[in-house]
């Protein structure tokens, strides 16, 4: 029987200490880019651990407020004021600064209530006094107010989804104008959506037109993940050979959060002292296709023909040459156009994205589950 006190891997949350991989470089380059001051957009795919890397590189800087924002689904400008407020109330402890943070929000009538999971104070704003553009000003203005007395570094984390709202280019235009005066204060923005984090900052017409820092978060060393994953399986009472472990990073594409998932579900249908082999990276894979292959029957059950037949092949076939003649037969598909279509229409889905020219599945397990529908 496992010791269930010694689980070794933690997924699907903010990983800390032991149960983060570390990625010296980077981190470095973040840290530094925080003490500086210099604003800084960190990108990557999902589950590839960015928000498990901001966390790490900020916990190092002493004597800094650290106000985290998660903009995941905001659809209006008063979402985008509520969570400020919510992230900002979260930060400090005592009556004082409760009542302090509640005068700098005093237009936008914020109110107190306490957080039943923690027991924590959290504010939030009238929606619809908050729902007015100028309610960026009083968000904004409070960070700086906090950073006239200490260090302030501010992760918008998701930030790709500020597009969502009504008027996003009037939205980032008056917060770009707030945060440029800001100078005291570290913007990170983070965001897993690529294409819309390249826009909004690389695009000329865009008012964060190379407003900040680029840190891309990519596939960690083989090496660097072998040697922590061999000691993770070891706190977990099995060995893994590196061998087996690269088979483990290919199943998983190399994405963090999915190679630490189905590390854990191989832990878990392993026996303690083993050896592991390929009969439990098989295991491992079984057990995460029981947890998700119900959501992937509801996510594929829209698709078209052309649509599945495209994404059946791409998992069997892979993505760097959909458009040829092979690709096209093997997968059933009837003309390039068709395909085409499919793949761009998958892509809107969020079921693939493209890559060096490589069309790929986002979730490595969906890959799996089609191989075998």
């Amino acid at each position: 029987m496992r010791d269930i006190g010694k689980k070794p891997f933690e997924y699907g949350c903010v990983v800390k200490g032991d149960f983060f991989c570390p990625r010296p470089d980077v981190e470095k380059t973040l840290k530094r880019h925080m003490e500086l001051g210099q604003n800084v957009v960190v990108v990557g795919e999902r589950r590839m651990g960015k928000t498990s890397l901001i966390v790490s590189s900020f916990s190092k800087i002493k004597k800094a407020r650290v106000i985290y924002v998660d903009l995941l689904n905001i659809r209006t400008i008063s979402d985008f004021c509520d969570r400020v407020a919510s992230a900002a109330s979260r930060v400090g402890k005592g009556e004082s600064f409760i009542h302090r943070t509640l005068s700098f929000l005093a237009r936008l009538r914020p109110t107190l209530s306490v957080d039943p999971q923690n027991g924590m104070p959290v504010i939030s704003v009238d929606a619809r006094v908050a729902e007015e553009e100028s309610s960026f000003d009083d968000v904004i203005s409070m960070i700086g107010k906090f950073a006239e007395k200490e260090r302030v570094i501010v992760v918008f984390d998701e930030f790709q989804d500020i597009l969502k709202l009504d008027h996003p280019d009037r939205a980032l235009a008056k917060l770009r104008s707030k945060i440029q005066f800001l100078s005291d204060t570290c913007f990170v923005f983070s965001g897993s959506v690529r294409r819309d984090m390249v826009s909004i900052f690389t695009d000329y017409a865009s008012p964060f037109y190379k407003s900040a820092a680029t840190l891309s978060v990519g596939e960690i060393d083989d090496g660097d993940f072998v040697d922590f994953l061999q000691k993770r399986f070891r706190v977990g009472n099995r060995t893994a050979p590196r061998e087996f472990l690269l088979k483990v990073l290919d199943t998983a594409n190399r994405v963090t959060g999915d190679v630490q998932q189905l590390c854990d579900a191989i832990w878990m249908e392993s026996a303690d002292g083993v050896v592991l082999s390929g009969g439990d990276l098989k295991n491992g894979i079984d057990r995460v296709l029981k947890q998700e292959g119900a959501a992937f029957e509801v996510q594929t059950r829209t698709l078209t023909r052309y649509q599945m037949k495209a994404l059946s092949g791409i998992a069997r076939f892979g993505g760097a040459h959909v458009f040829s003649a092979e690709f096209i037969g093997r997968a059933g598909l009837s003309s390039v156009p068709t395909a085409k279509r499919a793949l761009d229409k998958l892509i809107e889905l969020g079921i693939l994205y493209l890559h060096d020219r490589e069309y790929k599945i986002f979730n490595p397990f969906l890959r799996e589950w089609m191989k075998r529908t």
